[in-house]
């Protein structure tokens, strides 16, 4: 597994590369366009032999989709993750998807209640009850492109913001309000707020990380 720059996780492992979403903002594409870990970006690629990665004996919470949305998975490699998960409870398990149709077996939830955390990425919009009560145990704001506003939250213990990074023409620049609008919102439902570092010039004193659900697992 590979320490990561993302600092809301240790660690990342990738065992599919590759994404349909074609976002434009895209840092994984950008990546792989540098470094051709697979030939085409549109089409994910399982690699089992990573999952090895996950018998390391030390505990960390580990992003298991930093290069790949879950939602685009084949049902036989998520079959073969979740196993490779519920062989190796010392660790955190942290995924991302953009899919709201994505659900998560029962007999994983089961098995790695407490250590398996599927998020949802949103970067603008309506967020309707926690993604119609889907599991879900995080909300993804990443990066911000406009306000966002929750009509309810379901499960979602925890909501992750950050501007986006990097040189695209048509970068944006999240406005302090959008952001206020957030914490607020989550304040008062009792949901833990993070920001990522590219926040903080933006919040200046507001700038906060608050103990994010896995943390715990540590």
């Amino acid at each position: 597994m590979k320490h990561t720059k993302i600092d809301w996780v240790d660690c990342t492992c990738n065992p599919v590369v590759g994404c349909k979403n074609g976002c434009p903002y895209c840092y994984a594409r950008k990546l792989n366009d540098r470094f051709h870990f697979i030939d085409d970006w549109s089409e994910p690629k399982f690699f089992p032999e990573r999952l090895k990665q996950f018998e390391s004996k030390k505990p960390k919470s580990v992003f298991i989709n930093s290069m790949s949305d879950i939602g685009f998975w084949e049902d036989e490699w998520k079959e073969k993750v979740f196993h490779a998960m519920c062989k190796n409870p010392q660790h955190s398990y942290i995924a991302l998807t953009k899919c709201e149709e994505v659900s998560v077996p029962y007999w994983v939830r089961q098995e790695l209640r407490g250590k398996f955390f599927l998020g949802q990425t949103q970067t603008s919009g309506t967020v309707f009850n926690g993604f119609n009560e889907k599991y879900r145990d995080f909300l993804s704001v990443e990066p911000l492109l406009g306000e966002l506003h929750f009509n309810g939250f379901g499960g979602i213990r925890a909501v992750i913001i950050g501007a986006e990074t990097g040189q695209r023409k048509s970068k944006v620049v999240p406005k302090r309000e959008w952001i206020e609008k957030i914490v607020s919102e989550c304040d008062e439902a009792g949901v833990v707020v993070f920001m990522k570092e590219s926040l903080r010039t933006i919040m200046g004193k507001e700038f906060r990380q608050d103990k994010l659900p896995w943390e715990h697992n540590q």
